[in-house]
């Protein structure tokens, strides 16, 4: 992945003195603090507005994830490895573990005859979309979303008080599965991959980021989707959502009656995982 490297962008360190930011300097700063979701909302619509040439992406973390600098990182799953080395040996395992789980998912949609799923088989990240987007096992791609209510519900759900949106500038997106061979990216929106009967990538609004070419053998820096941040934002499960504005529940982001979940969950147990 091609990360902005020196690249300046209006982010959320602008706001005190309308300069420009490195990516370098974003990843180590501190997140701007909004109260409300009306604020985070007229806070991103400035920072989009700033940078037209990128389509902004949001994720909802419960905290900020550093490396030893004291840098925002990112790494999709099969990348992460907390405090400690990834090895060659343990990277080729997951992949190992991803492909099993892949055949299974492509013999499953097929024996059960799921509507519209044929697509999938002609591009393995169609289907580690929906690997990752079922928490089945680690895959080379990261949760996105369009949506900053969704990002929010996300972030706030699962932290005890303060929480964090990430904002990525990636290309523009041009199809279901979008490559671009310059920025080394692709970017996957689920809405387009997954077949009707998954229920949940249409109440999240999904994408999925990954590099490209996908494989690598070792870790590296700039498998880091931190390389692609242009900014961050506090947020607070205290006083945050008003009258007008609702968090997303649990019961909608992950709703009943998903087949693609059961179907997932079964590979999840088989493959022990």
């Amino acid at each position: 992945m091609r990360g902005f490297g020196n690249q300046k962008f209006w982010c959320h360190l602008s706001f005190s003195d309308d300069v420009e930011y490195s990516n370098k300097d974003i990843r180590k700063s501190s997140p701007l603090k909004v109260r409300t979701y009306r604020e985070l909302v007229k806070v991103v619509a400035k920072i989009s507005n700033h940078n037209p040439d990128h389509s902004l992406f949001y994720r909802g973390q419960p905290r900020d994830y550093t490396i030893n600098t004291g840098a925002t990182s990112v790494y999709p799953t099969i990348y992460r490895s907390p405090g400690r080395s990834l090895t060659i040996r343990e990277l080729r395992n997951r992949y190992d573990v991803l492909e099993a789980c892949s055949s299974q998912l492509m013999e499953k949609l097929q024996t059960l005859k799921i509507e519209n799923s044929r697509k999938l088989y002609k591009f393995p990240e169609l289907i580690w979309s929906i690997l990752q987007h079922y928490e089945v096992c680690a895959t080379p791609l990261l949760d996105v979303t369009h949506s900053l209510r969704v990002a929010s519900s996300f972030a706030l759900n699962n932290a005890s008080n303060d929480a964090l949106i990430l904002i990525f500038g990636f290309p523009y997106p041009n199809g279901t599965i979008s490559y671009y061979a310059e920025q080394e990216l692709l970017n996957i929106r689920l809405l387009s991959t997954c077949p009707s009967e998954a229920l949940r990538p249409h109440f999240q609004e999904g994408f999925l980021l990954g590099n490209f070419p996908h494989k690598v053998e070792r870790k590296q820096p700039h498998l880091d989707f931190a390389t692609r941040l242009i900014a961050k934002i506090k947020i607070s499960k205290e006083g945050f959502w008003e009258n007008d504005f609702h968090p997303i529940p649990d019961s909608a982001l992950y709703p009943d009656g998903d087949r693609i979940l059961d179907i997932c969950e079964g590979i999840k147990v088989s493959a022990n995982v």
